[in-house]
């Protein structure tokens, strides 16, 4: 999978409603002529990349189909702006960079040009407006509906000269991956109401696939059901179609409610009861998931949570992955001795430190002191991606002829993308990670 995005024609579903700006003018398209076509509308395309969630690309809609024959569209022919807005905040207004431009059938990425009724621009993910979230403690989204106006500047060919008009204004968010996922709530018999979304792999008849649970950090709790899994990568790795063509699977992605550190979110008994109703009542209700598949993954406040729920529940999950998290050492050694964990944290964590106590590398220290087999690697988070690919393949290489059912990276300092705490970022884009998770 890419490091980089996850781009993908999937997931993309009906516009949202919004306030459609006075209609641009772009002119036909036929190879044989053709009348001047209006563009009506625009949507707004955003994906979950390794960073977070950006908005990567733009689809504006004439009300005909737009065919260049062998043109092709430049690159210059769009300005695209935005204006975003946050409470107690200035706007925040500049131009994005289109990078590739193509007509096309729908409103998503292909990379081709096919004759159809959008100009799909795809937007460098670098730009400085390039992001839809930011952090008050917890994500927020912008609003990006209406925040987004495209005019056509240039000829697209000669029978497709450009207008003046003003600019068209999109009325829609479409979300790669992320509108995959059924959105729904659970009641549990805990007493607490989960929020959760839940993606269904493309199934045959008679098989049965695993089911992936993830649990989220502190900044995605809340009560939107869509911060869990467009606030990183935690969920959509799994969904992302280059994932499911190697390794189909159910994803469950609960989201747990806002609290105070320690004591909130996962850290409540009764929200981790929930989530076990909701695991057990999910494999009951589909018949297509393998109960003895289940994968646990959890980063920052959800690695805290799987150290909770492992103990007395390891025979629910099958193993897991922890990122950048902590636990209880004792009962850990107690109870997960042969319980397969790939566990990953930075050396310079300013968030969860790396050696305090508790933390996942000192539960590790405490297996292999218990006389458990312990694998320990170390590479740059920063590093290409074939460098960080070998280095994990050389880790489950020596666990596999160690029979280690424990896997313990660190990332030194210095070498976590964004900001020490982001272990997540080099966890979920790595490859080897996920098929070592997916081989037990």
């Amino acid at each position: 999978m890419r490091r980089r995005t996850m781009l993908g024609a999937a997931g993309l579903v009906a516009s949202l409603p919004g306030v459609v700006g006075a209609a641009g003018r772009a002119t036909a398209a036929g190879r044989g002529g053709g009348r001047e076509l209006r563009a009506i509308d625009a949507t707004v395309i955003a994906e979950v990349r390794p960073e977070g969630y950006q908005v990567t690309g733009l689809a504006v809609e004439y009300d005909g189909v737009v065919d260049l024959g062998r043109g092709r569209v430049a690159t210059s022919a769009f300005e695209v702006t935005v204006t975003l807005t946050r409470p107690g905040a200035e706007p925040r207004t500049g131009a994005r960079t289109v990078v590739r431009a193509y007509t096309n059938d729908a409103p998503g990425f292909t990379g081709r040009q096919r004759p159809g009724r959008y100009v799909v621009l795809e937007l460098d993910p670098d730009d400085p407006l390039a992001p839809g979230a930011y952090n008050e403690t917890f994500t927020r989204f912008y609003d990006l509906t209406g925040a987004y106006q495209v005019r056509q500047v240039e000829n697209l060919t000669a029978r497709v000269p450009a207008r003046t008009d003003a600019p068209v204004v999109n009325s829609g968010v479409r979300n790669v991956l992320v509108d995959d996922y059924a959105a729904a709530t659970f009641e549990a018999e805990s007493g607490v109401t989960v929020d959760y979304r839940f993606f269904t792999p493309r199934a045959r008849p008679g098989r049965r696939y695993p089911l992936v649970v993830t649990l989220h950090g502190h900044g995605e709790s809340g009560a939107d059901n869509f911060a869990q899994i467009a606030g990183n990568q935690i969920s959509v790795a799994f969904a992302d179609p280059a994932r499911q063509a190697r390794h189909p699977a159910f994803v469950l992605s609960p989201q747990a409610p806002q609290g105070t550190p320690g004591s909130g979110g996962w850290w409540r008994p009764d929200v981790r009861a929930g989530v076990l109703e909701l695991v057990r009542a999910t494999i009951a209700r589909n018949p297509a998931i393998d109960p003895g598949r289940v994968y646990l993954t959890g980063l920052s406040m959800g690695s805290y949570g799987s150290w909770a729920l492992l103990p007395e529940h390891h025979d629910l999950f099958t193993a897991a992955v922890l990122v950048c998290g902590a636990g209880d050492e004792a009962a850990a050694v107690e109870a997960l001795g042969a319980f397969p964990i790939w566990a990953l944290h930075s050396a310079d964590d300013a968030v969860v430190p790396y050696d305090a106590p508790g933390s996942d590398y000192r539960i590790f220290r405490a297996l292999e002191a218990a006389g458990r087999p312990t694998t320990w690697s170390e590479w740059a988070g920063t590093a290409p991606d074939r460098v960080q690919e070998a280095a994990a393949a050389d880790a489950r290489g020596r666990a596999e002829a160690a029979g280690s059912r424990h896997i313990f990276t660190t990332f030194p300092a210095g070498t976590t993308p964004l900001f020490s705490h982001a272990s997540w970022i080099p966890t979920y884009t790595n490859d080897t990670v996920i098929d070592w998770l997916f081989a037990q």
